[in-house]
């Protein structure tokens, strides 16, 4: 489903103006899916893409980005292909 409305309405969620814990985006480009992992069913993109967006997110965004790098960095036999 690429329709982020549709999408939250499956799933139940209620947008907020403060103190949201999910955030979801359309993209225009169809290369973005090219980094996507399937793993029983679920769509993972690519570690560093979440990164990406989570540096620039409002929030904590920011630190949590930070968290992630470090665990890559940390971990990279265990997400790198």
């Amino acid at each position: 489903m690429r329709d982020a409305g549709q999408f939250a309405e499956c799933l139940g969620l209620r947008p907020t103006e403060t103190g949201a814990n999910v955030v979801l985006v359309e993209v225009d480009d169809e290369n973005f899916f090219d980094a996507v992992t399937v793993c029983e069913g679920v769509h993972y993109v690519a570690p560093a893409l979440v990164v990406a967006d989570l540096l620039t997110s409002p929030g904590r965004g920011p630190q949590e980005g930070e968290a992630m790098l470090s665990w890559m960095h940390a971990n990279e036999e265990k997400w790198r292909r």
